[in-house]
């Protein structure tokens, strides 16, 4: 089951972190950090309910409340495109600002990694950002037919 965790700081939060975090429930499959927010793939169901009940509210970090809920699906009549070799000195709002020129954009986000079995490996920086090499993806869903 896919959960949503929502107030993640993800300049501080690792998966590693989120999964030590929800393995008392159950099985943690994946974890994968963004900015605001995470993902938290657990195999039992029953786990998975277990740990939204007990999780939500949750403040991993003093201040920061938890928002955890069953993931919901993405929206009808959206796209979720990757591009790669995105530099590294380009920023989740200079790809918004571009790619909504073609539509309203519901969620852009830089992220490190690569893609294995059509998912996106998202990883934090290294402690000193993003360096030269570094493989960058940019992933944007569009609502709408406007493309």
């Amino acid at each position: 089951m896919k959960i949503f965790v929502g107030n993640v700081d993800g300049a501080d939060t690792t998966p590693e972190e989120l999964a030590a975090l929800f393995a008392p429930y159950g099985t943690v499959m994946s974890c994968a950090v963004m900015k605001q927010f995470a993902f938290v793939h657990m195999r039992e169901n029953a786990g998975a309910l277990r740990a939204i009940e007990a999780l939500h509210g949750h403040e991993l970090r003093p201040g920061r409340a938890l928002v955890v809920e069953m993931s919901r699906p993405r929206p009808l009549n959206t796209w979720k495109i990757f591009v790669g070799n995105v530099s590294a000195a380009c920023t989740s709002q200079e790809l918004r600002s571009l790619f909504e020129r073609r539509g309203r954009v519901i969620e852009c986000d830089v992220v490190k990694g690569s893609c294995q079995d059509g998912e996106a490996v998202h990883r934090k920086p290294a402690p000193g950002g993003y360096r030269a090499g570094d493989s960058l993806t940019l992933r944007a869903v569009w609502e709408g037919a406007g493309m």
